[in-house]
């Protein structure tokens, strides 16, 4: 992990917010399913 050390701050700092955004995103299509059943549930959709 020696090159990971050596990397460009900046370009360590965009790599992190991808990341971020990333599991941000599964976890955003992880929970979408189960929202949408309960919303059916509640009736939302009619």
């Amino acid at each position: 992990m020696q090159e990971m050390s050596e990397q460009d701050p900046e370009l360590a700092k965009k790599a992190h917010r991808a990341q971020l955004i990333l599991y941000g995103v599964m976890l955003l299509f992880g929970l979408l399913p189960f929202v949408l059943l309960w919303l059916m549930k509640k009736g939302f959709f009619h």
